[in-house]
């Protein structure tokens, strides 16, 4: 926990620090505008911090089962739909991969793809440039995709998944 809040910190608050940096150096010359670019970049991203780990606290599910199934991994992701990164939680169990927004969001409704219709995972670049994309592609075409932290992570999970998932259905089937 300790080291996500860090990294946390630092993924927020250096670019808003940069940014505000350059912006109060050319309103005040460079070492006021240095020394305010890094305190808001670091007060920006203590409380960016923060925010995250009160809404990934709030929204998990302590008891291990989701909606009466058994949870494989969750976390917090925005999911991108229609051009808004919509904010909530990702759930994975041994039947479904479910999005379920934090209700701030314009559009609230929730994503359950069935593991069945999943054909892969892999990792994308968000905005084309930095890694921390979940792509899943469905068998009849359609592709969700979500900003996620440790995506190799949920990777895994996923294909390993669906791997037992294919090893059950190819040795019961008749």
């Amino acid at each position: 926990m300790i080291q996500r809040f860090i990294i946390t910190t630092l993924l927020t608050g250096i670019p808003f620090g940069l940014f505000m940096g350059l912006f109060f150096t050319l309103q005040y010359g460079f070492s006021p505008g240095l020394w305010l670019g890094i305190t808001c970049g670091l007060l920006f991203g203590l409380a960016m911090s923060i925010f995250v780990e009160v809404q990934r606290r709030r929204m998990a599910s302590h008891d291990s089962v989701f909606e009466g199934e058994k949870i494989l991994l969750q976390g917090p992701v925005n999911h991108v739909m229609d051009g808004e990164a919509r904010g909530g939680w990702l759930t994975l169990t041994p039947i479904r991969l479910a999005f379920r927004s934090h209700g701030i969001n314009v559009q609230n409704n929730p994503v359950d793809i069935q593991l069945s219709e999943i054909e892969s995972a892999r990792p994308m670049a968000t905005a084309g440039i930095i890694p921390n994309g979940l792509e899943i592609a469905q068998k009849d075409g359609r592709y969700e995709r979500f900003v996620v932290w440790g995506r190799r992570k949920w990777i895994t999970h996923i294909t390993e998944t669906l791997d037992t998932q294919h090893y059950r259905s190819a040795r019961f089937s008749p």
